[in-house]
């Protein structure tokens, strides 16, 4: 598979951001690559879960918070969360930025967290479906 056929035209608007499946598990990867962007102040809360993420931004700038510490990165910086490790971020202008994670259930639970309310965002409905594929939110 190479990268002009990898790309999906399926998207997924989560917490202000929206994310569109590059590279994922179904496809047959060890590891899952988004191209996602996000609007001022969009992101997700503190949370944690069994696979690693790399965000790698490509433009605009996002606070990230990794295991308490928080650092500021812009184009071309990035950020490594080791798996089982606090995290979460906050876009700060509108940013696009490449996630990046190990094996997990990241993409599904990208497609069904997708379908709960996001304006207001249903955080109740966003907690559950986070626990149905091993994720817990910290706030």
């Amino acid at each position: 598979m190479t990268a002009d056929n990898a790309a999906t035209e399926e998207s997924h608007y989560v917490l202000g951001e929206t994310l569109r499946p590059m590279l994922t598990h179904a496809m047959g990867s060890a590891i899952e690559i988004f191209d996602t962007t996000g609007i001022p102040g969009g992101g997700p809360p503190p949370h944690k879960h069994a696979w690693e993420e790399i965000y790698v931004v490509l433009s605009g700038e996002m606070d990230v918070i990794v295991d308490g510490k928080t650092t500021r990165i812009g184009p071309g910086g990035f950020a490594h969360v080791p798996a089982n490790t606090p995290h979460g971020y906050t876009t700060i202008d509108h940013t696009h930025f490449l996630t990046i994670v190990s094996k997990g259930n990241a993409a599904k639970f990208f497609r069904e967290v997708a379908k709960v309310q996001m304006n207001p965002p249903d955080i109740p409905g966003v907690i559950r479906v986070g626990e149905e594929h091993g994720i817990t939110f910290l706030t």
